[in-house]
């Protein structure tokens, strides 16, 4: 118990971000980084240490959030409120371009295959080096990073056709 509770210290706050990054909802961040760790708890044994714990911990909340999105049939979170932007201090125009930015980069990456979404979020989201990536799959690192490079591509693609 306490090697859950140390793995927790160490990548609770990061994990939060990353699920964050993923969610754009502070309700579902909660929900999804609960799960993460219940499921981390209950098979941390199979952890076969190919990567890192944070990588692997990300996987699960990736993992976690895909089930999500397919149960509530749906990728990209709905548009917040603008005038929540009042609350921040900076410009509503700028809080919701910003916010439509992120809403459209969402869409562009829930359209994108495997494994250019995975490798996207990992290595994006995640801040889990390319190198790290490769080998979760069992590839080089090139065709890591050839995967990033192209689904940067298909991203701003899909962006500016819309």
């Amino acid at each position: 118990m306490a090697v859950f509770k140390d793995i927790y210290d160490e990548y609770g706050k990061r994990l939060y971000g990353f699920i964050y990054s993923l969610t754009g909802d502070e309700y579902m961040t909660e929900e999804l980084l609960q799960e993460t760790f219940y499921q981390v708890f209950l098979h941390i044994d199979k952890f076969e240490g190919r990567c890192s714990i944070y990588t692997w911990i990300c996987q699960i909340a990736k993992n976690a959030w895909y089930k999500e999105c397919k149960r509530k049939k749906r990728f990209v979170p709905a548009f917040e409120d603008e005038m929540e932007a009042l609350d921040t201090g900076h410009p509503v125009e700028e809080e919701i371009i910003k916010k439509d930015q992120c809403r459209r980069i969402r869409e562009a990456l829930s359209k994108l295959e495997e494994p250019y979404k995975d490798v996207f979020i990992l290595h994006v989201l995640g801040e889990i080096k390319l190198k790290e990536i490769a080998d979760m799959y069992g590839k080089t690192e090139s065709w890591a990073k050839v995967t990033y490079f192209r689904a940067k591509a298909k991203i701003t693609a899909l962006m500016e056709s819309e």
